[in-house]
């Protein structure tokens, strides 16, 4: 996995969140050069609690995947990176308690584009 933002939400102080929600803005925008392609949306849990349950696949245009966070909880912030080619947000949502261990709810949305003939487009940042 690649992370596009120079530095994880998780390790930002208040004064570099600013920064890192910039830097996201900036990567969604970059979204605007491409054609508005069909995309498969794969959400998949990585926290300890919620690691077996099954992908859930959602579609999408390509200018709206920014929508498809808002199915996932947010509240620790969000990193985007690139992860098997593709566009990835890594959601970070409430903690929990598992296991007498505090967790972090976290879900990874994969966004897959592919163009009329069904391949897969990458997409270059």
């Amino acid at each position: 996995m690649e992370l596009l933002n120079s530095k994880s939400i998780l390790d930002c102080n208040e004064q570099e969140i600013e920064q890192h929600n910039q830097e996201c803005s900036l990567i969604i925008e970059k979204l605007l050069k491409y054609d508005n392609y069909d995309c498969a949306v794969i959400y998949k849990y990585f926290d300890e609690a919620n690691k077996e349950k099954e992908p859930v696949i959602k579609q999408c245009n390509l200018y709206n995947c920014l929508d498809m966070v808002q199915y996932a909880d947010i509240k620790n912030g969000v990193n985007i990176a690139i992860k098997e080619g593709f566009l990835t947000f890594i959601c970070y949502g409430s903690e929990y308690q598992y296991n007498n261990q505090i967790h972090l709810a976290t879900i990874g949305i994969q966004i897959r584009s592919y163009n009329d003939d069904r391949d897969f487009v990458y997409l270059n940042y």
